[in-house]
Parts: C-alpha cells; structure tokens; sequence
C-alpha cells in the first residue's frame, strides 16, 4: 500500500522517526469526504471530519481549505495524548480527540455547519448524518448508506468538485 513517509533525521549514532506514516487510502478517503462535505456547505467554515484508524486520528491540516484539500494536507495525531505525529492539526483539534474519547466506536467525527460535533461508526456514516443534518432531515438507513454515497463522489466529480483529490488521476474512491 503507497505511504507518505515523514522526515528522518539522523542522529550521531542512529535515525529517530520525525513521524509516522500516513497511508493513501484513508488520507484519500477522507480528502474526498471533506471536498463533497465542503460543497453541500455540510461543515462549519473551521470545521473537518476525522478518520480514526486504530489509535492514530487522521484529519485536514490547519489552515487547509475544505474545498481544496489534498491526501497531502492529512496530519496524523496520536488519540491517546493528542501528540502530534505527523503535520499541523487545526486549532480545535482537542474537541475532536475529545468526540472520538466519548464514542470509542466510532471510526470518524465531524463538525457541522451548527458547530455540533457528531461520531459515526464510518466515515461514509459521519459524512452523511453531516449532510443529513445540513438539509434537516434523518441521516439514511444503513440500506441505502453506500448507494447515496456513491452518488455523492459522482456528483462532486462531475462538477469537477474533486479535482486533485487523488494522488494519481487513475485512482479512484474507496
């Protein structure tokens, strides 16, 4: 699986990691989640949707446009203590450790246009109980959940919402 490796840097006598890895298919996913949620107005204007995988919550760097966002603007940050691993998290990335610490199930968490943070048991989940929210209606039954969310990525690609959102230009979402 392609990684984006952190810096080394060399020490006298060895080679202390800087970082950790940051994997292309989750950074991928979660470029693609942010960019449709970014186009239906779905995320407070600071706000970002997280992907947590294991013990390590992958999210859009500070200062990174939601509408622009790239796989190379994910920082990584240790769940645990909140350590920084790789990149700059937003400011408020406490409340989004915090979300994920009160729902320990939960695979992503995300800031709607009201300031609420919600936790989904997936990121395609949290995206759209997002969307759901934004239009004011019950998230989609869990029948329906990969139906809608494909229709959204055809959407956003259509009109060219995500263009540059992968690493290459033959990939495509997971």
């Amino acid at each position: 699986m392609p990684v984006r490796r952190a810096g080394w840097l060399s020490g006298s006598t060895s080679c202390h990691a800087t970082g950790v890895l940051i994997r292309e298919q989750p950074a991928t996913e979660l470029t693609v989640a942010t960019r449709i949620l970014a186009r239906a107005d779905a995320l407070a204007p600071e706000g970002r949707i997280t992907l947590r995988l294991n013990d390590v919550l992958y999210v859009g760097g500070r200062g990174v446009s939601n509408h622009t966002m790239t796989p190379y603007d994910v920082v990584s940050i240790l769940l645990a203590d909140g350590s920084e691993l790789l990149g700059v998290p937003p400011d408020d990335i406490d409340e989004y450790i915090a979300a994920h610490r009160a729902a320990p199930h939960a695979e992503s968490a995300g800031r709607g246009p009201d300031g609420v943070i919600v936790a989904a048991p997936s990121l395609r989940a949290c995206a759209l109980v997002l969307l759901a929210r934004r239009r004011g209606e019950d998230g989609p039954n869990a029948a329906t959940l990969e139906r809608v969310w494909e229709e959204l990525v055809s959407d956003a690609r259509v009109a060219g919402a995500l263009i540059g959102a992968f690493p290459t230009e033959d990939a495509t979402p997971g």
